[in-house]
């Protein structure tokens, strides 16, 4: 399970199937493991959202039949809480959408379940003999509700599928294509019937023949865009389009003739209303050192400034949590799929490539900083970026003038750097701008604030109050310090400080594990030149994780694990004087210290050194202690011990 471990309770939907995949292998040894994992985070852990399987919970039901017979009753009647208690975090949106339907009173009224589905599913698979009255009451009413009704985590039932055309796949001549991108006669979408085939549906609509059309030009860019530039007048508009983004998202584009990409941009031009816009800007964009003509650039900066995408209030991309474009992570995304913000985007392209272009594109860039909508002011650092490296006073001025207006524009991706090359000039605004991002509640700024709260402290001495009081900060902002300070480790001048940082945060109450394992996982410490730092490090509540990747250190770095014996011997001190109930939360600890105390045990046992003897001695005093509390594989470890 450990090569699963840094992957597991984090909700990876690619990583989940092969985690459920592995845990329905494993020995019987594991299941108290295993249940205990699936029980700690149902909507993270159980799910299989990647394998193309009609049901999203077919893994993790095998996963509990097997494990669900060998598991401890103790661990069982969790597993079976967590099911029962298990909301969806989209229940009250299906029970939004089931009330608005039925308000419509269009179609008869629905029935749209919001729990139930999943308790059904998955409580059937425990041992029947094995659950609790509770549980098997409950199985008795849902079996009166979902009893052949189709569950929502199961798509068995009805024909699905892809929706193609006639002659998609087909391999169709220039001229048979001809014939239907100017076929003013087919029908749109909806308006001309489905074929059900195997996998999917056969349509005849100009969105059917659109896409497979794209897809054609993908794979031969020049050869389409030729074919429509002869026939212009007769090509339908939906095909242009087409066309248009299968040249942008093709991998053959750099094998186009420059001069026909020229023509095809120019004889096309785009209105201020559709999509065709933002596929001409990824065209300029993806093409390398290229001289537009001035009738491009022309096309590029009215679509910077005029195009009606998007529109304010109306943002492109939400999701169930933000609809209203208020998190940075939304902000980014709309950022990257409006038609405006691509072409910020692409300006800020051209810039990198030709500086000489900036006098062109510079009120340009000015206007985009003052768009209404904060999409697109947050794009406008895509060109801002290259312009502080041609004009610094200018779009320095710009840029800190965009995180003051609105804080979210310092999760622009480069940002950390930025607020160390405006230092100097802007101490104070720069200082105020980090703080804000530090105590903001969006995950993104407070990331941002915290690597560089930490690395201010380490370079220049900010934030001293903020840095020395571990006290009073959100689990977020105590890894993001962290993060930071591991990676100085590395740095000669600086790492004294790191050090100090880490121990002052050693003894936290919050999760810290990840960041702190990193030091042994990615080798930012060495255990000699270290010694006194890891010695004072191991007195702290250290995890699961932040043991194996220690263990794992000394199993690839270590000439001899003697070396090291006082700093496991802190370790595992450290760790036996825990609470029972806190050793049970980080479960596999106790292996990973036996490993030790067998390790160091077998080095020094058969020595003659009164210094190893003592050692020796020391590990058989933490073993009894093991054997005394009952941790870890203790009758195992002990016959190993005894053949030794």
């Amino acid at each position: 399970m450990e090569y699963y471990e840094p992957y597991m309770g984090r909700g990876y939907h690619v990583f989940n199937e092969i985690i459920l995949s592995g845990l329905a292998a494993l020995s019987p040894l594991y299941s108290n493991r295993i249940m205990r994992y699936l029980s700690n985070g149902v909507d993270k852990n159980v799910f299989d959202y990647t394998s193309g399987s009609e049901d999203e919970l077919g893994l993790v039901k095998e996963v509990l039949k097997i494990h669900g017979n060998n598991c401890d009753k103790e661990e069982l009647l969790l597993t079976e809480d967590a099911v029962c208690r298990y909301i969806s975090p989209n229940a009250s949106e299906w029970y939004k959408r089931r009330i608005e339907q039925n308000k419509q009173k269009v179609y008869p009224p629905v029935y749209w379940s919001f729990w139930g589905d999943l308790q059904y599913e998955l409580l059937q698979c425990l041992p029947e003999e094995r659950i609790g009255i509770k549980t098997k009451e409950l199985l008795r009413v849902l079996d009166r509700r979902f009893h052949k009704v189709s569950s929502r985590y199961c798509n068995k039932n009805g024909h699905s599928g892809w929706v193609k055309s006639p002659v998609s796949d087909k391999n169709i001549s220039k001229g048979q294509w001809l014939q239907i991108i100017t076929n003013r006669k087919l029908k749109n979408h909806g308006q001309h019937g489905w074929i059900e085939v195997k996998g999917g549906f056969i349509e005849s609509s100009y969105e059917a023949y659109a896409s497979d059309f794209q897809s054609v030009v993908k794979q031969h860019p020049q050869e389409m865009i030729n074919l429509v530039l002869k026939n212009k007048e007769r090509v339908l508009p939906v095909f242009v389009d087409s066309l248009f983004l299968g040249v942008e998202i093709s991998e053959k584009l750099t094998e186009v003739d420059f001069s026909v990409l020229e023509k095809l941009l120019c004889e096309f031009s785009c209105d201020m209303n559709s999509h065709r816009a933002s596929y001409f800007c990824g065209i300029v964009e993806k093409v390398n050192d290229a001289h537009w003509s001035l009738k491009v650039m022309e096309q590029l900066i009215n679509i910077a400034l005029k195009h009606r995408n998007p529109e304010l209030d109306k943002p492109n991309v939400t999701n169930l949590e933000d609809k209203e474009m208020k998190s940075c992570d939304m902000l980014h995304s709309n950022a990257l799929n409006c038609v405006r913000g691509n072409a910020a985007r692409t300006i800020g392209h051209l810039l990198w490539e030709d500086e000489e272009l900036f006098l062109r594109f510079k009120d340009i860039i000015d206007g985009l900083t003052r768009d209404e909508n904060p999409a697109v002011r947050f794009a406008s650092l895509y060109a801002l970026w290259p312009s502080y490296n041609i004009d610094r006073a200018w779009a320095g001025e710009k840029i800190i003038c965009l995180y003051e207006s609105d804080i979210r524009m310092a999760s622009f991706h480069d940002s950390k750097n930025m607020f160390f090359l405006l230092y100097p000039k802007y101490k104070e605004r720069v200082i105020n701008i980090i703080e804000k991002c530090f105590e903001s509640e969006d995950k993104q700024l407070v990331e941002m604030g915290g690597y560089a709260v930490c690395e201010f402290y380490i370079r220049h001495a900010e934030f001293e109050r903020i840095m020395l009081s571990a006290e009073a900060k959100s689990e977020e902002q105590v890894k993001a310090i962290l993060d930071m300070a591991v990676i100085y480790l590395e740095i000669n001048d600086y790492r004294e400080t790191a050090k100090q940082i880490i121990l002052t945060y050693k003894n936290i109450d919050t999760d810290v594990e990840f960041p702190l394992s990193r030091m042994f996982y990615d080798k930012y410490v060495d255990a000699k030149r270290d010694r006194e730092f890891l010695h004072e490090f191991m007195k702290a509540q250290v995890s699961k994780r932040t043991v194996r990747a220690f263990v794992r250190y000394l199993e690839e770095n270590a000439v001899s694990i003697i070396d090291y014996a006082d700093i496991i011997i802190q370790l595992c001190e450290n760790i036996l004087q825990m609470e029972i109930e806190t050793l049970r939360e980080q479960w596999g600890i106790e292996d990973e210290i036996s490993k030790l105390i067998i390790l160091l045990y077998d080095e020094t046992a058969n020595s003659s050194r009164m210094t190893d003897k003592q050692i020796a001695g020391k590990c058989l005093d933490l073993w009894d202690i093991m054997f005394e509390r009952q941790l870890g594989s203790v009758r195992e470890v002990s016959r190993k011990l005894m053949e030794r």
